[in-house]
């Protein structure tokens, strides 16, 4: 047999070649795989830096020169994805046009590659376009949000600050004075109201036989069926607080600041009775008393928002400390809330612990239902929200 016979013949040390060989693309592949990943997450952050951008903007569309929004448009979005991309990928274009009704941003970066150099691609591209409408419509929201003692520590903390993000988020939208106003309901099985109030008709002091005097502003749940609405002609009944330092209800405002002082005023104590923050937050989207700051129902230009969060189960009302029957009531709360005659969008939120079947059952639709899962998530759960409030907001 000839040299070249034995060597064609001879497959000694074939798997040692073979492995070489396939080790390059291997590596490649793993290596692929962590580019691809880092360069995925940066896009997911473009996109959200040019979503803020164009909710931004869409505030002064009608009052700003192109050139000007195309110049704040470079400006926010270097700003919101450069500072968490850096050494990741670079931002390469931004590009802002305008009709008589809506802006959109085009966003161009690029992540260089390490691994997938091999294979001859030194970059991956990335592209991403948001588009915010601008008019007048004008928006209400209610936040009641519980102020019971298992909301103490981490939780009443991150609830503050995500509730003041918020407020911040749609003041940023407000075009017109008066187009944005949020409320705030602080709850446990009681309400507290301002004092000055303790003259006001349908206050009923003679129930639990509070001084108006020394009255500390706090009342409990109305007369059934009145607990599950704001309207009918019940009246409400005074208590003594059960926590001197139960915030205080703000109605609808405009006053931003004076509303992020008092969502950091808010502390935990007390055990839960949904229905009634949700009964209260009704009424403050009412132009009826005992509120009065509302739009009237129906009205073709506003859009109405609550977002109730809690972080447990239904322990007490004024009648019961059954679980069963307290979250009936707080069914028909929520039942009543989104009737079509209130107009009434209802955000849900469950931090952690809580009845997720109630709630879930209570928002309007199942996407406005969210489970967290610890309370650090709540701020990016009320930015969300306060986003979607917003894009509403800015779209005629």
């Amino acid at each position: 047999m000839s040299v070249l016979a034995r060597f064609v013949k001879d497959t000694r040390g074939n798997f040692g070649v073979i492995t070489a060989v396939m080790m390059v693309p291997l590596a490649i592949g793993a290596g692929g795989a962590v580019d691809y990943s880092r360069t995925v997450a940066a896009k997911t952050k473009l996109q959200a830096a040019v979503d803020s951008a164009a909710l931004i903007l869409a505030h002064d569309a009608r009052t700003s020169t192109l050139p000007q929004l195309q110049a704040r448009a470079e400006t926010l979005v270097t700003q919101m994805f450069g500072s968490s991309t850096t050494g990741i990928a670079s931002l390469k274009s931004v590009a802002l046009t305008r009709n008589d009704k809506t802006i959109r941003i085009v966003a161009a970066a690029q992540a260089p590659t390490t691994t997938l150099k091999m294979a001859g691609m030194s970059a991956m591209d990335m592209n991403v376009a948001s588009e915010s409408a601008y008019g007048t419509r004008k928006i209400e929201v209610a936040l009641v949000l519980d102020n019971t003692g298992s909301m103490a520590g981490t939780k009443i903390t991150e609830l503050r600050k995500a509730a003041k993000n918020l407020v911040t988020t749609l003041q940023g939208v407000q075009t017109d004075a008066g187009s944005v106003k949020i409320g705030l309901v602080p709850f446990t099985t009681q309400v507290r109201l301002d004092t000055a109030m303790k003259d006001q008709a349908w206050l009923d002091f003679a129930t639990y036989g509070v001084a108006k005097a020394s009255w500390g502003g706090c009342v409990t749940d109305r007369n059934q069926p009145f607990d599950v609405t704001d309207a009918g002609a019940a009246l409400v009944p005074a208590v003594n607080c059960a926590a001197g330092t139960l915030a205080r209800v703000v109605p609808l405002s405009t006053n931003f600041d004076a509303l992020r002082t008092s969502i950091d005023g808010m502390t935990a104590g007390g055990n839960t009775n949904i229905t009634i923050g949700l009964s209260w937050g009704m009424a403050a989207l009412s132009n009826a008393e005992p509120l009065t700051g509302a739009a009237p129902d129906g009205s073709a230009d506003v859009e109405k928002f609550m977002i109730v969060l809690t972080d447990g189960d239904n322990t007490q009302n004024r009648w019961s400390t059954s679980k069963v029957t307290i979250d009936n009531r707080t069914r028909a709360a929520c039942d009543t809330a989104k009737t079509a005659s209130r107009g009434i969008k209802l955000y849900t939120i469950r931090v952690i612990d809580g009845d997720a079947n109630l709630l879930r059952d209570c928002a309007s639709n199942t996407s406005m239902f969210y489970d967290v899962k610890q309370a650090s998530d709540l701020d990016a759960v009320f930015r969300k929200i306060a986003q979607e409030i917003a894009a509403i907001r800015i779209t005629s």
